[in-house]
């Protein structure tokens, strides 16, 4: 491709990991600890995505409700979590999150690694040569910088960077992606006086009724609340956005969901007068809760069956055992939740293979998070926090191990990289 105008190239580094989620920080901590002069590039103004940026609730379980089944980076990210909000060792599931405390826990571990950090800055195209990047361009206030690397992971969760190489992808299905959801905080809430169910998990809450009566068109099912003292967290609403890529509908999803919050709020004050009467909204996430976008084509694409299977792989780098949480897209606004008839008990799980995070045609480019290589069921269990951390970390081990091999990351096989995760 012809080269953007940019400034001269920065700085040149072994590994440079696109997107500061969960994933992105597992992959530039993991490198970085393996000795590796690492960038982490992040668009917004903190690291943590969704579990900070995006104000999403809590922690998806860390258990298959029998054993812990991560390890390494995920489990140290939620011990140092848990000590600084005083939470009791034995708890792993369904962990509520301070914004600001987990914030702070990825700047100290992102500090302590020595990772280089870049904030509002956006990876806007990538250069190639012979099946390789040579060059990612990113964007911020001073303009256009080129950056270089031996190995790139990309952890923007929309797989930006896996796109500007031209890797093969697929997004949605007929057209249709799972809902977003801007989540949203309401304070000075008198919660002793909340005489109903506001979970929408629950038939027999508030909500059904709300949506019954009509008065509040952008209010849906679901709300998910968290507690912190007279203030909620909320993961609620659902915002139908054909292309989550497309920043002109972003943009006007944002105004929209803003909307919604409000909406909530009314029906509450409306509806539990003696609970929500005197709240008020506090905040609504800065980054908005996109469920779907790309999802690579990698060396092995996960499917439903390997799913239903619990099947294991010899590569394999991570295992599962969220469900299928499939919200509603625009095209299908009744799928939510779906399970197959033999769905998880406790104890089930089923492997993540490394190849899943190799794209096909790009040599030293690796993926991590939301935008692996999975069928698109798949994506509505895998796309959840805990999965995202340990892909990333696997990524940045991956990515490291081809830096010290002299070799292609694609040359790297997930049996080293587990055989590292086993040890640490």
């Amino acid at each position: 491709m012809k080269e953007l105008s940019c400034k001269s190239i920065s700085k040149e580094y072994d590994v440079i990991v696109c997107g500061g989620g969960p994933a992105g920080c597992c992959a530039a901590i993991s490198a970085s600890r393996a000795g590796m002069h690492t960038l982490l590039i992040e668009a917004t103004t903190a690291l943590g995505g969704m579990g900070t940026m995006g104000m999403v609730s809590a922690f998806a379980p860390f258990t298959d409700g029998a054993n812990i089944i991560y390890r390494s980076l995920p489990i140290e990210i939620l011990t140092r979590y848990k000590k600084r909000m005083n939470i009791p060792e034995w708890k792993w599931d369904w962990i509520k999150l301070s914004p600001e405390d987990l914030k702070r826990v990825y700047d100290d571990m992102i500090s302590e690694s020595k990772t280089d950090v870049l904030f509002q800055s956006i990876v806007c195209s990538a250069e190639t040569e012979n099946g390789k990047i040579k060059q990612i361009y990113a964007a911020d206030k001073s303009g256009i910088t080129a950056y270089r690397a031996k190995v790139y992971v990309d952890c923007t969760g929309d797989g930006d960077l896996a796109a500007h190489c031209g890797v093969p992808f697929e997004i949605g299905q007929d057209g249709g992606v799972q809902s977003a959801s801007l989540c949203f905080a309401v304070s000075n809430v008198d919660t002793e006086k909340i005489n109903t169910k506001i979970n929408s998990n629950f038939d027999d809450g508030i909500w059904p009724k709300i949506i019954a009566d009509g008065k509040y068109p952008l209010i849906s099912r679901h709300f998910i609340p968290v507690y912190f003292g007279d203030t909620l967290i909320v993961n609620g609403g659902h915002l139908f956005i054909e292309d989550p890529t497309d920043n002109r509908q972003i943009s006007c999803a944002y105004i929209l969901g803003r909307e919604t919050a409000e909406q909530y709020l009314a029906a509450l004050k409306e509806y539990m007068p003696k609970a929500f009467s005197n709240s008020y909204l506090v905040e609504t996430a800065p980054l908005m809760g996109i469920r779907e976008t790309r999802r690579i084509k990698g060396k092995y694409t996960l499917t439903l069956d390997d799913y239903i299977s619990r099947r294991s792989f010899g590569d394999e780098i991570a295992r599962n055992s969220y469900w299928l949480d499939c919200h509603p897209s625009g095209k299908d606004k009744t799928a939510c939740s779906v399970q197959p008839e033999n769905g998880y008990k406790k104890g089930d799980s089923h492997g993540i293979p490394f190849r899943c995070l190799v794209p096909e045609n790009i040599k030293n480019l690796l993926v991590a998070g939301r935008c692996i290589s999975v069928e698109r069921i798949v994506l509505s269990s895998t796309r959840v926090m805990p999965n995202c951390m340990a892909t990333g970390e696997a990524a940045g081990i991956g990515a490291a191990l081809a830096v010290k091999e002299h070799t292609d990351a694609c040359n790297i096989s997930g049996e080293q990289i587990r055989s590292i995760l086993e040890l640490n």
